[in-house]
């Protein structure tokens, strides 16, 4: 429910001589025609003859028009808050072209001013107040209390008590539930830092903190309802939290970009490392809550980011060796020191991005924009050795972040870049049939090869038992551990599933396809449930749309197997997804696509 229709339904003053639409709705009217101010405010239709409408009968016509007033009340609602978030993300987005010029009037004439937001070396340049609106916060640029602004959420006072109280119990909600079953695989051993990096911005960066209470928000909602009427008006208050939080986390936002876009100084890396991590947090919260295709913007701004604080690959280990702090991890805990926040964000944010690029790629029918930085930041040949160790500064290894390994991500961006090069030559009309199935073979051995291993010799992958030394639940190798291989094998199958429609087009019936399409179903089956089904939403979404029609419900009861929290995050699209391609067997030909099928509800989705 917005603000405005609480503050509507709040007044009960009522005249004869109001339409008949706030007359049925019991809202007071403001009775000017052809249309109140009231139903304009709500964009719904305002019944406003001279003449009692037949509907307004006491009964059963009066319930019905009833329902159908509610219903469209509800619907403009909701399309009001997608514009206005759209409206919001592309203030804030389109600012992003950072640029060096000392040219004041070039951004409006703002002038540099304090950033909002983590730094590991800047503890005075950071905005204050959970409880503080954006209004409230220092515009004459000045420099704040010498405070961080989660500092004062323990100053209470009597009339925030309430609204701190919430932020604080959903912000535990977010780290021990919703962060965990976004990033199922990842769990930094305790000699890294563990997870506190993570808790460390939340206090820094208000985006991140308002965007993680909003996700926490519409976790708890709809584990709170699952399905039931009786909970829905609790679920609702959640929704309204939500939106709030979310809205907060956006005018943040888009302070951080007016900063950091008025700096006089050039590029700051810490500060863009700082707003990239609020793009990436909203972009998560965006796919988890099903904004369509808002995640597009974010990705654009988030790769721009990253390409400023990075801008050639070989500068991979220099930079993060430069985002070390004194302040955590101390000097003298020697080589074996922790990540500090600076650092371990952007170890984390860059496995994001590039994993984020990659399934992108596929929905756009693109090469993976950060295809560049794959040999060097997480090269082919990169090991993940589970250790309670910190990891040596240098490439990435993609099982620590997403339990795939980096030759994995790599053939699934391969393919991609395949398919993008397939498209281009199509347009010149020089496209060779010859080379492209050499093409294909090249990677088809490779992902072959890496299915003997998983399959045949599990114990090359297999992540050995009692790498951590204590009576606790092992943050290393983490629950169920030894479905691992399947998992990897799960990606590997789709991404072969993919290739051979590059390769040979939309052929479900292909001997080829309807053996990795098989397998892939029989592993799904087997998987645990939980956020490990989560995390296969592509593979089971590619996989799906190429089964036989006897296996449509095996993929529907997979679905079925996360109950209500198959709506957070994409398996619900995922599965929209796959009926409407299920339900179009008969029109689909040999020129039909991977790229068209995640874009088959009439918006791009990505599958994360």
């Amino acid at each position: 429910m917005s603000v405005l229709r609480q503050l509507m339904s709040n007044s009960k003053t009522r005249s004869s001589g109001g339409c008949w639409t706030c007359r049925m709705r019991r809202k007071k009217c403001t009775e000017n025609r052809p249309e109140c101010d009231t139903c304009k405010a709500l964009e719904i239709t305002c019944y406003f003859q001279d003449e009692k409408p037949d509907w307004m009968d006491g009964g059963p016509k009066q319930r019905e028009m009833a329902d159908r007033i509610k219903a469209e009340v509800k619907k403009q609602a909701s399309q009001r808050r997608d514009r206005k978030y759209l409206e919001m993300l592309e203030a804030g987005t389109k600012m992003v072209s950072i640029s060096d010029t000392d040219d004041p009037q070039a951004n409006g004439g703002r002038g540099k001013a304090p950033m909002s937001g983590a730094s590991d070396t800047d503890p005075s340049t950071r905005s204050h107040g959970i409880g503080s609106s954006p209004e409230s916060s220092n515009t004459n640029g000045a420099s704040p209390p010498e405070v961080p602004w989660h500092s004062q959420v323990f100053v209470r006072q009597e009339d925030n008590d309430s609204k701190l109280d919430n932020d604080l119990h959903f912000l535990m909600i977010y780290l021990d539930y919703v962060f965990p079953y976004l990033f199922p695989h990842y769990r930094p051993p305790v000699l890294a830092g563990g997870r506190g990096w993570i808790l460390d911005i939340l206090q820094r960066n208000k985006c991140v903190f308002h965007t993680a209470v909003s996700l926490a928000n519409a976790f708890f909602a709809i584990v709170l309802a699952d399905g039931k009427q009786e909970h829905e008006q609790c679920a609702m208050r959640m929704v309204h939290s939500l939106e709030s939080q979310l809205e907060l986390g956006l005018k943040e936002l888009s302070k951080e970009m007016c900063l950091i876009n008025a700096s006089k100084t050039g590029f700051d890396k810490e500060k863009g490392l700082v707003v990239m991590q609020s793009i990436v947090q909203m972009l998560f919260f965006e796919v988890a809550t099903s904004k369509k295709e808002n995640w597009r913007l974010h990705l654009d701004a988030a790769i721009a980011l990253f390409v400023q604080i990075l801008s050639e690959p070989e500068q991979w280990t220099g930079t993060l060796h430069s985002l070390y702090s004194p302040r955590w991890p101390p000097p003298e805990i020697g080589a074996r020191r922790p990540w500090s926040t600076n650092q371990a964000a952007l170890r984390f944010f860059t496995a994001t991005l590039i994993y984020i690029d990659v399934l992108s790629s596929v929905t756009l029918g693109s090469s993976p924009r950060l295809l560049r930085y794959h040999d060097t930041v997480i090269p082919a040949c990169a090991e993940f050795q589970r250790s309670i160790e910190p990891t040596p500064a240098g490439p990435l290894t993609m099982d620590e972040f997403f339990g795939l390994p980096n030759w994995i991500i790599q053939l699934l961006g391969n393919v991609a870049a395949l398919e993008s090069w397939k498209r281009e030559q199509q347009q010149m009309g020089s496209l060779s049939t010859n080379e492209l199935a050499s093409r294909g073979k090249v990677l088809s051995d490779g992902i072959k090869t890496g299915l003997d291993i998983l399959e045949n010799h599990p114990e090359l992958r297999y992540p050995p038992q009692g790498v951590f030394p204590l009576l606790v639940a092992d943050p290393v190798t983490g629950a169920h551990a030894e479905a691992q291989p399947r998992f990897q094998m799960i990606w590997l199958l789709a991404t072969l599933s993919y290739l051979h429609v590059v390769v040979s087009g939309w052929q479900p019936s292909s001997p080829e396809i309807r053996w990795s399409v098989s397998k892939a179903t029989e592993l799904l089956t087997s998987l645990p449930t939980g956020a490990w089904l989560r995390a296969v939403a592509w593979p089971m979404c590619i996989c799906g749309c190429l089964s036989p029609p006897e296996d449509e419900d095996k993929y529907r009861q997979i679905a079925r197997r996360l109950g209500a929290l198959q709506i957070f995050g994409t398996v619900k699209e995922g599965m929209e997804v796959m009926e409407k391609v299920w339900s179009m067997r008969g029109q689909i030909d040999e020129s039909w696509d991977v790229a068209r099928c995640l874009n088959i509800l009439g918006y791009g989705i990505l599958l994360i």
